[in-house]
């Protein structure tokens, strides 16, 4: 069980870096790279300004994963039923995605003004951050597999 709940940690500090670098800092190489991978051309691309709604959603859904985490992680030392969690967990993980997917959405439709190149490098940016999402999705299947196992601990308790 401490396994899977270092691996679930271990997944959603992965999401963190990236949504980091990438989303946040996008260093020049990384610009260039999507630009050459894709064979966009790009002249100037606006300064990086993350929408707001997008990078609280982000680290929202970070610190949600790290809130139950830590719950998980109480309810697994005292030896109590984590049903409630558990039900709470698998609710997250879709509407991690769904929230995600709309933000991105969202934010990209906000981005017409910008120009067919700068859209076209954040479309592709946004893909690769849907991508990168797939890393919290891995947290929180091995924090339900956890669960799980606390679960059966708990029912072989009884």
């Amino acid at each position: 069980m401490r396994r899977l709940m270092t691996l679930a940690m271990f997944s959603e500090v992965i999401y963190l870096l990236l949504v980091t670098v990438v989303f946040i800092f996008r260093p020049e190489f990384y610009t260039k790279a999507v630009g050459s991978v894709f064979k966009l051309n790009i002249g100037e691309l606006p300064v990086n300004a993350p929408d707001m709604t997008l990078t609280i959603f982000l680290y929202g859904s970070i610190a949600v994963f790290f809130i139950l985490w830590f719950i998980l992680k109480v309810y697994m030392d005292s030896d109590s039923d984590p049903l409630v969690l558990g039900i709470v967990t698998f609710l997250m993980l879709p509407a991690t995605v769904i929230v995600t997917r709309y933000m991105l959405h969202k934010t990209l439709n906000g981005m017409t003004s910008l120009g067919t190149n700068a859209l076209a490098f954040y479309s592709m940016d946004f893909t690769i951050l849907k991508y990168c999402g797939w890393f919290s999705i891995a947290g929180f299947i091995f924090m339900l597999m956890g669960y799980s196992v606390a679960r059966q601990r708990f029912a072989d308790l009884d």
